[in-house]
């Protein structure tokens, strides 16, 4: 069985609510956890559905912190643990097919694929960055680009399953024992950066996958591009991932990202 969490954020019922109703319905997912950062008071009345439990967080630690609410009241006797955004939807039959595809496999973190309510794939699959990748993004467009083709794997075939050593934080199946002994998300990244750092620690432990045989929603927004506060807060976590994992000599991001792309599925090109 599942087990998801969902962190909350001065979001509106009627944001999350589709949402909710697919997991209800959905019979591989035994417990949503709902963990309310700030404003949403209103999802402790969903307290009384049969898989709906509400936890009021004591502060917003941001969205590691509040996933890790989760994961640590969690009883593990559910084989993997959904981190899920609460802008995602999915079919409850997809989420039937994942638990039993993830069953068979022995790999501690999986994505599926992830597409745009328009149905166009989202570059989630991802090389460990360097800072220069980062900075490129927000800075330099015209060096992103160049930089770009290999960082986000864009020669991979992504009608196979494959090791990819960063998959996005929108949503994680984790194998709850690998996620548990890791301990979860590193609670100082208050935003962004924070599910790259837990993907990298859980591709040394067991590995991770992404399987394209199920597909979920995701309306991805891209706000630290457009909101100075969130642009801010980007940096200053850029910052902690690099100051704790190197920004020029990283040993181990070069064997993951060397393992990615020899083992890459590759799009034959004419």
């Amino acid at each position: 069985m599942f087990s998801v969490s969902i962190v909350l954020y001065k979001h509106r019922p009627e944001e999350i609510l589709p949402l909710l109703k697919e997991l209800q319905a959905a019979a591989s997912v035994q417990r949503v956890w709902l963990v309310d950062n700030a404003g949403c008071q209103w999802a402790e009345q969903l307290d009384t559905l049969t898989k709906m439990r509400y936890i009021k967080s004591d502060r917003n630690g941001g969205y590691g912190y509040g996933h890790n609410q989760a994961i640590r009241v969690e009883t593990g006797e559910c084989s993997h643990h959904i981190v899920c955004n609460p802008d995602i939807r999915v079919e409850p039959e997809a989420l039937d097919r994942l638990h039993a595809l993830v069953s068979s496999l022995p790999q501690a973190l999986f994505m599926p694929n992830v597409v745009y309510p328009d149905g166009a794939r989202q570059e989630l699959c991802k090389l460990l960055p360097t800072p220069m990748n980062l900075f490129a993004r927000k800075f330099v467009p015209s060096l992103a680009k160049k930089l770009d083709h290999r960082y986000l794997l864009r020669d991979a075939d992504y009608s196979k399953r494959f090791f990819a050593p960063s998959l996005s934080g929108c949503f994680m199946v984790c194998n709850f024992q690998a996620l548990r002994a890791v301990d979860g998300f590193d609670e100082r990244y208050f935003m962004y950066l924070e599910d790259i750092d837990l993907s990298r620690r859980l591709a040394v432990h067991g590995g991770t996958m992404f399987v394209p045989d199920v597909t979920v929603v995701h309306e991805f927004q891209k706000e630290s591009f457009k909101n100075p506060v969130l642009a801010r807060a980007h940096i200053k976590s850029a910052a902690q991932y690099f100051s704790r994992w190197g920004w020029i000599f990283d040993l181990e991001r070069s064997k993951l990202n060397r393992k990615c792309l020899q083992e890459l599925p590759r799009v034959e090109h004419l």
